[in-house]
């Protein structure tokens, strides 16, 4: 079997690099779901704040 195109160790390899890939690209995601999270979140407050400013209660 070891005459096959791909190597067991070079099949085990790309998959170990694959997971790494993969890895790495949902925690970029994540980070960008929370910054902008916090964006809006930050945003909201601000409205907040200002219509509170502007309200007659």
């Amino acid at each position: 079997m070891s005459t096959g195109l791909i190597k067991d160790s070079d099949l085990k390899q790309w998959l170990v690099d694959l997971k790494v890939r993969i890895r790495q690209s949902q925690i970029k995601a994540a980070i960008k779901v929370n910054s902008e999270l916090l964006r809006l979140y930050w945003d909201l407050g601000h409205d907040i704040v200002v219509r509170q400013m502007d309200a007659v209660w």
